[in-house]
């Protein structure tokens, strides 16, 4: 047996979906004692040469195997159902973990490694709570309720099945650890693989330049046979477990069988159809435990990937999201300000980032943030996102702290999915009516050509956005942007993957936005500030203005 308790916590949050697959479980397995009495009695009764009764049991035969086959029905539904709400909660949770400002900025992870936990782990619970919880319920209800049939049949024979069957459930108890200790290892090596794969993609057209595919190779070569002994051990102690399952049900199953027939051969007064249906019990005592040996690799995935998933924060109850343990819900008022009050930054044992910056940005007018590398803009912009939190002073949005929610970000390579253009844009509001997204096409300067496309809103869109040219894909951020209707707006180098006629259109976009929310942009190239009426040099971990239409 597998019990993880994270696990079992994760499926009792969705009490009625998992009382429902688990009920269902019971029930169809359940339904093969009433056959077994079936058959013992059509049995006797061909044996008896009585036909009546034989087409009677058969009847009732084919009745029970319908409803088990309308049982089954049934708890697929639910099981996927309950699979559905456990995946959706434990990814949202991983990811509220992962949106931690500690976990935006641990250098030590890695992207294949999060890909791993978010997909295959939690892939893994779906199957473990799924299939795994509900075939060793229906073992813990069942088997003792067989046993106690078997016994009120033939004492001896359901004694000798129920201590089989005991043995057959403890004795994988003894291997727990070693499975657990190699079910870690093997996870981090899987998680690696996929992590050196992930950058080994995105590389590939470095590593070529740089002639070091035949390196990575080597690498992957080397990754791949770990994760093979990693598996082969797995198996090898797997196999070990199983062992141990198939001699206690094999002998308990020939143990209790024989002690049946010696009764009946020796006379000992057990009539022919307590006979025959001692011998149906007996193989439905060991039913739930061949059915949980077969949901054993369902809840191998399962625990092996709650290491992962504990890393990711699964678990610790971020409740709603990584709020700050003060946040204000107070909204902003209409035309706030977004201020920064004396703001200073560094990381622990390092030196300033930020020291002491101050400054305010209102609507009315894009503002520039530049700088040479290395001096900040990236840490500005998450201070004002709330990814980091500030050693000394405030980031408000008008009289109260910024909310992550206040702010919308356009970057520098913006992340579309694959799906539609629709599907897309909605990310930022689901709920928005096709009225809506055409409105925010249009804010963003993309709406006629969104409507050039063959499908319109319902056009393809490849992953990472490949079908579309950089220009269209920075307009739609903005448009996704839009749509948000949040009263910032931040720009990191919306413009320095076009060329100067798309960046100048991106530029003017940005203008036009600015009129009723605060645009602020980071920008490095002279022709992202055509038509920027306030620009701000970070510089020495301060902000000081080149070209001021508002006040610093």
């Amino acid at each position: 047996m597998m019990v993880d308790t994270l696990l079992l916590r994760t499926a009792l949050r969705h009490p009625g979906p998992a009382a429902t697959t688990v009920g269902l479980q019971v029930l169809v397995t359940a339904n093969y004692l009433p056959q077994a009495y079936a058959l013992a009695q059509g049995l006797f009764a061909v044996v008896d040469g009585d036909e009546a009764r034989a087409v009677a049991a058969a009847l009732w035969i084919g009745a029970i195997v319908a409803a088990r086959w309308l049982l089954s029905w049934v708890q697929v539904r639910a099981a996927a159902r309950l699979g559905e709400d456990v995946r959706l909660g434990v990814r949202d949770e991983a990811l509220r973990g992962v949106l931690v400002p500690q976990a935006l900025h641990d250098p030590g992870r890695r992207d294949g490694g999060l890909r791993t936990a978010l997909v295959d782990g939690v892939d893994g619970v779906d199957a473990y709570v799924t299939r795994y919880l509900p075939a060793l319920a229906q073992a813990l209800v069942l088997i003792p309720v067989v046993t106690v049939l078997l016994v009120l049949v033939h004492p001896l024979t359901g004694l000798a099945a129920g201590l089989a069957a005991a043995a057959a459930l403890v004795a994988p108890l003894l291997w727990k650890q070693l499975m657990r200790r190699r079910s870690d290892d093997h996870w981090d090596t899987y998680e690696g693989l996929g992590s050196d794969l992930l950058e080994a993609l995105r590389g590939m057209s470095t590593l070529r330049l740089l002639g070091q595919v035949e390196t990575m190779r080597a690498r992957m070569a080397r990754r791949s046979q770990d994760l093979h002994r990693a598996t082969v051990r797995v198996m090898r102690t797997s196999l070990l477990d199983t062992a141990l399952i198939d001699l206690a049900v094999q002998g308990g199953t020939v143990a209790a069988a024989g002690l049946a027939l010696v009764a009946s051969v020796t006379g000992s007064g057990v009539p022919p159809t307590e006979l025959y249906l001692a011998l149906m019990l007996v193989s439905e005592v060991f039913r739930p435990i061949r059915d949980l040996s077969a949901a054993w690799h369902a809840g191998y995935l399962g625990t092996s990937a709650v290491p992962a998933l504990r890393r990711l924060g699964v678990g610790r109850g971020h409740g709603t999201g990584p709020r700050g343990p003060a946040e204000d819900d107070r909204p902003a008022s209409s035309g706030a300000a977004l201020v920064l009050d004396d703001v200073s930054f560094g990381y622990p044992d390092g030196p300033a980032i930020l020291d002491g910056v101050s400054a305010v940005f209102e609507p009315g007018a894009v503002t520039a943030v530049v700088g040479p590398s290395g001096a900040g803009k990236t840490t500005l912009l998450d201070l004002v996102l709330t990814h980091l939190s500030a050693t000394s002073g405030r980031v408000l949005l008008g009289d109260r702290p910024v909310r992550t929610s206040d702010v919308a970000v356009v970057s520098q390579r913006p992340v579309l999915f694959e799906g539609t253009v629709r599907e897309n844009l909605r990310v930022s509001r689901p709920e928005a009516s096709d009225p809506d997204l055409w409105e925010a096409c249009a804010a963003a300067g993309i709406e006629e050509e969104v409507r050039r496309l063959p499908a319109g809103l319902d056009t393809p869109i490849a992953s990472a956005g490949a079908s579309l040219s950089g220009g269209q894909r920075q307009r739609i951020a903005l448009a996704r942007a839009v749509l948000s209707d949040r009263p910032v707006l931040l720009a990191d180098e919306p413009t320095s993957a076009l060329d100067p006629a798309a960046a100048r259109t991106v530029t003017a976009t940005l203008a036009r936005l600015s009129a009723d929310r605060i645009v602020v942009v980071v920008a490095h190239r002279e022709e992202s500030l055509d038509g920027v009426e306030r620009v701000l040099e970070l510089a020495d971990g301060r902000l000081t203005p080149l070209l001021d239409g508002s006040h610093v």
